[in-house]
């Protein structure tokens, strides 16, 4: 469960009633029989340009075995969603 502390040190952002409130986009890139998932959220409206974006990598290789991993490392909203192909990810 994630607290009031995380979510003001995430900069998570959430509705009055306290749900979730995101605005997300999905990409998907197929390199041999590796398969690459980025998964990306921020506040509705947010430019795909901005550095307001947490961005998450998946990738699935052929035998099914998953790696997840954060863009700069963090799960935070801070990135930029046109440049999650070059970001660093841990």
């Amino acid at each position: 469960m994630i607290n009031r502390t995380d979510l003001q040190h995430r900069l998570v952002p959430i509705s009055m009633d306290g749900t979730l409130f995101l605005t997300t986009r999905t990409a998907t890139v197929q390199v041999g029989a590796t398969q690459t998932i980025y998964l990306g959220f921020a506040y509705p409206g947010s430019n795909e340009t901005d550095s307001v974006w947490l961005i998450q990598r998946t990738s699935v290789a052929a035998d099914g075995t998953t790696t997840t991993l954060f863009a700069g490392g963090r799960a935070v909203f801070d990135q930029v969603w046109a440049d999650r192909l070059n970001l660093s990810y841990a």
